[in-house]
């Protein structure tokens, strides 16, 4: 039954389902050829909003995509759908990137930006939007920077598309090394041994969180040592979306979107308004040689609850298309009444952090800096 109801767009716990008369469930019910269903709706609503919405569709010919929004008007609801060919998606792709930057500020004349560039599609297709949009940008300084140290991050293909890419802005690669981080972090172990303890034992839940908080910590590291003042990061708009899926049910806090300010340095997120399958198709149309990157390992696979926030937000975007825009306009509103962030700094990193309400924060530690020093790797 509930592939049935799956399939129809119906939600199981929306329904009260009888079999010959006899309340079942859905779960465990199979259907047979001489079986009389009826199925009760349990609270009056309309399914066809979202299982037949209204659609306004503006088609093209030989289309590969189509951008599909979810318009509320005075509570009414309808899909416009918009089909590109090619050379339509690229322009769409690059207008919403210039458009989404200019409008909130995100990147501004005169700033000094450090982005890490992974050469994973999303950092990658971050600068190849740069270079073919940016006379339409500010002005800006930036540097890239390329954290090296776990086997993952040094993967041939992915490091040939970093490369590649910020030779196509004629930028420098600065490279941070394991020495840099075990530096930084004041390790007693090498770092890629450290990690493999991590993957490889009870703690192994926590890979990608501490993965990301010292990729994070070496941007900053570098950013005050040349004295920028943005660090850029190249999450996706579905990226964003899953993390408030996170959020909304663990209730740690979190910094707005698209810019956030913490410890005298901005961080923005310029790839907000695009989705990752919008990225990787960019890729594909105008740069396909970087988009041949080798697959995740072992130490960028993610706990199965990151599966699950990822998950949900694609289901969201099927159910709402467009949800990241509401979300994030009602995020950037509910920072105004939120109580004010509280910061800490680390007394060994000397990273900056937010104090979380409702849980026990190590005095003066970071999250990392305390895992590791619980783990005795620091």
């Amino acid at each position: 039954m509930t592939e049935v109801l799956t399939a129809h767009g119906i939600p199981v716990n929306a329904v009260l389902t009888t079999v010959n008369g006899k309340i079942v469930p859905e779960e465990t019910t199979t259907v047979g050829p001489d079986d009389v269903i009826e199925i009760r709706q349990v609270r009056h609503y309309d399914l066809d909003v979202t299982r037949r919405p209204a659609r306004t569709v503006y088609g093209t010919s030989d289309p590969i995509y189509a951008k599909t929004v979810l318009f509320d008007v005075n509570g009414q609801l309808e899909q416009r759908v918009e089909q590109f060919d090619a050379e339509g998606f690229v322009r769409y792709c690059e207008e919403a990137f210039v458009q989404s930057v200019l409008s909130n500020g995100v990147l501004r004349a005169g700033d000094s930006v450090v982005i890490g560039l992974s050469g994973g599609r999303d950092s990658v297709a971050f600068l190849k939007l740069l270079e073919r949009t940016g006379e339409r940008l500010p002005k800006f300084n930036m540097t890239s920077v390329t954290i090296t140290g776990l086997p993952d991050w040094e993967e041939p293909a992915t490091f040939a598309a970093a490369r590649a890419s910020a030779a196509g802005l004629g930028i420098d690669q600065v490279i941070v090394t394991a020495d840099d981080i075990e530096r930084v972090f004041r390790m007693r172990k090498p770092f890629v041994e450290a990690m493999n303890s991590v993957v490889s034992g009870e703690m192994r839940h926590l890979n990608m969180v501490v993965g990301h908080q010292v990729l994070r910590r070496m941007l900053e590291n570098h950013a005050q040592e040349i004295g920028a003042g943005t660090v850029a990061f190249g999450f996706n708009a579905d990226d964003l979306v899953a993390s408030m899926v996170t959020w909304l049910t663990s209730g740690y806090r979190m910094g707005g979107i698209p810019v956030r300010e913490l410890g005298g340095l901005r961080y923005i997120f310029p790839l907000y308004r695009v989705t990752k399958k919008e990225l990787m198709l960019y890729l594909e149309l105008v740069a396909p040689e970087l988009n041949r990157q080798g697959t995740p390992g072992r130490f960028t696979t993610g706990p199965q609850e990151r599966s699950m926030a990822y998950a949900m937000a694609d289901h969201l975007y099927g159910l709402w298309p467009g949800i990241d825009y509401y979300l994030f306009e009602s995020f950037a509103n509910m920072q105004r009444y939120m109580f004010p962030l509280v910061e800490q700094k680390c007394r060994v990193c000397e990273g900056v952090y937010i104090l979380q309400e409702g849980v026990p924060n190590p005095a003066d530690l970071c999250d990392v800096c305390d895992f590791f020093g619980r783990q005795e790797f620091s």
